[in-house]
């Protein structure tokens, strides 16, 4: 998922954009943890007559849809291009064409911090590391889910945390929507989903997190803004 986009515009209902010309997106979204976290800036470049390659991490529209979307290329086919998540463990259920693709993420900044984005056979490379490192995690995930669910739902941990170092409540505007987001430092370790109705945060970070807590804080970031909007609306 991605906000709009910034300084050169994206415009969804073209087949390509300026050639030559970068475009930034904000980072929305699990499924590319942890080579894009929320929420760092992408830098985009067209691909203009540059070839598509296996490995690298591409922005496009899917079919059917007018919300651009960032996974990284798995396979190239003669009916199309098959995509996956870093943080995914299927391919996307789709297939692109060359029109879908708008660009290659090539780098992305978190403040006046770039680090570029490893595309190609450095990309492939990066991707299989990825699903490597996540097989033994899921074993002992299995072992401890038990004494971690029964931890975090305590809350202990997270009362004994000076209040400094506590996760903290943050509210962004997308597509004139509040969505609610869990940071620590300036890492996004949770969001709140509205249709549940519940927290999704990762793990470990549930263990310094106490959701009586951040019920707390969301309603009076909720009461602080119905008020701004109140004040805005008076004469």
């Amino acid at each position: 998922m991605l906000m709009r986009t910034h300084r050169t515009e994206f415009r969804p209902d073209t087949d390509r954009n300026i050639p030559g010309t970068l475009f930034f997106a904000a980072y929305v979204g699990p499924s590319m943890n942890p080579t894009l976290r929320e929420p760092e800036m992408m830098e985009i470049a067209p691909y203009d007559n540059r070839p598509l390659r296996v490995g690298d991490v591409v922005f496009f529209l899917p079919p059917q849809n007018d919300r651009p979307v960032v996974h990284r290329v798995a396979r190239l086919t003669p009916a199309g291009v098959s995509t996956l998540g870093d943080n995914n463990t299927r391919e996307d259920a789709f297939l692109l064409q060359p029109k879908d693709i708008k660009g290659q993420v090539v780098a992305a900044w978190r403040g006046r911090k770039r680090r570029e984005i490893a595309g190609g056979l450095p990309g492939r490379l990066t991707s299989r590391w990825l699903r490597w490192r996540r097989i033994p995690g899921k074993g002992v995930s299995r072992l401890l889910h038990p004494f971690y669910h029964a931890l975090s739902g305590r809350g202990l941990i997270a009362r004994m945390l000076p209040a400094p170092f506590r996760p903290r409540v943050v509210v962004f505007q997308t597509r004139g929507q509040d969505r609610f987001r869990l940071l620590w430092g300036e890492h996004v370790i949770g969001r709140y989903d509205d249709r549940k109705r519940q927290w999704r945060i990762q793990r470990p970070f549930r263990l310094f997190v106490d959701e009586r807590v951040l019920r707390g804080q969301q309603d009076e970031i909720r009461t602080g803004l119905s008020r701004l909007i109140g004040d805005s609306r008076e004469p």
